[in-house]
């Protein structure tokens, strides 16, 4: 397989920036994801390793190599792209072989290779089908196995999974895994999904206009976002403005509206007494607090922190969304908070509830 290295990769279309000074390096065997917005300029570095647009400056590296001036078609890249682009006249078996028909290869060694991949996809016997006699996530794994056929050194996959429906994304979510670890190839996937991002990727890189904003593992880019823009982006919903109020050797107190939040210190980040802050926690973190949940509170010295962190709030709505209930709630602060637990039985709009929010599952960023 390869190793993908980006130096200072920029692309502009007149005055626009659609890439700014990218720099990105990929390990053999590695999945990545370039997870963003419409117009961050993920697919536009697609489209440059794959050759198809031409970098106005930078360097792209396969195994230590500048592959800027060869052509497309001699990169050894494999290309899933997101309409599948499969050829309607051509049976399932001329669709995968056509990349290898292209290069010319002997008939045995085509059809070895064309029924290996098909086992691969789980489309062994389907050879003498036409796109539009398969489903979409048939059709898909035909795209799939076209990129993979060629033994391509890189592959790409530009939002492989947007054209399906919510069922079909998460059984080939598992496929595109399953067949990326089997085969060991270095893979970029393009999407705008962070839970296709986090299920798929060993590294997750976040994009907006043009720059990578962040880099780490799925836990921790979903978990622990380096700033309020990708924590909004990765799904995050509760954001409390506050001020520092005090520091302490591993944790801050956040004065937010009048009321004191405990937030563990975070590392690498600075925060210090003074600063206008912006608090972010994920609407799961928060917990909802039962009457019994309340009593032993009062009597358990040990619990300082939950009680430090424990708000009565008034439910502005409830929506029930099948795997968790989102609940809106106001009154703990200036601005509303936002529970999602899985079996909610407590009050509805217009009751009041407790809520305490975990110290340590507070992110904290300086405004």
């Amino acid at each position: 397989m390869a190793t993908l290295e980006l130096k200072d990769l920029t692309k502009k279309f007149g005055d626009f920036t659609a890439v700014d000074g990218m720099n990105l390096q990929v390990e053999d065997g590695e999945m990545i994801a370039l997870l963003g917005g419409s117009g961050c300029g993920k697919t536009t570095t697609l489209r440059m390793i794959a050759g198809f647009t031409e970098p106005f400056s930078g360097s792209i590296l396969v195994d230590g190599k500048d592959i800027g001036k060869v052509p497309a078609y001699k990169r050894n890249v494999g290309i899933f792209f997101q309409n599948y682009a499969l050829f309607p006249h051509m049976t399932v078996y001329e669709n995968v072989a056509f990349g290898l028909k292209i290069q010319k290869l002997p008939k045995a060694e085509i059809k070895e290779r064309v029924d290996h991949i098909l086992a691969l996809v789980r489309l062994f016997g389907m050879e003498k089908r036409y796109p539009r006699e398969l489903s979409g996530g048939q059709q898909q794994r035909v795209a799939l196995a076209r990129a993979l056929v060629t033994r391509p050194s890189i592959l790409l996959l530009d939002e492989p999974l947007s054209n399906l429906d919510a069922k079909l994304r998460v059984e080939m979510q598992v496929e595109i895994k399953r067949i990326q670890k089997k085969l060991g190839i270095t893979t970029i996937i393009v999407t705008h999904d962070h839970e296709e991002a986090v299920s798929l990727a060993d590294r997750v890189i976040v994009m907006n206009a043009g720059r990578i904003l962040q880099v780490g593992t799925p836990k921790e880019v979903f978990d622990h976002p380096n700033s309020q823009f990708v924590a909004d982006f990765m799904g995050f919903s509760t954001f409390i403005k506050g001020k520092v109020k005090l520091e302490l050797p591993d944790r801050l107190i956040v004065d937010c509206s009048g009321r004191d939040i405990c937030v563990t210190r975070p590392e690498g980040r600075e925060v210090s007494e003074g600063d206008n802050c912006t608090l972010a926690i994920r609407s799961e973190n928060i917990a909802i607090l039962s009457d019994e949940d309340m009593e032993k509170l009062a009597y358990d010295k040990n619990a300082l922190s939950a009680q430090e962190n424990t708000l009565k709030g008034r439910v502005e709505s409830v929506t029930y969304k099948g795997h968790s209930t989102r609940i809106e709630v106001s009154g703990c602060f200036a601005e509303p908070v936002y529970p999602a637990p899985i079996d909610y039985t407590g009050p509805g709009q217009g009751g009041e509830i407790m809520l305490h929010l975990p110290a340590d599952k507070l992110c904290i960023y300086k405004n």
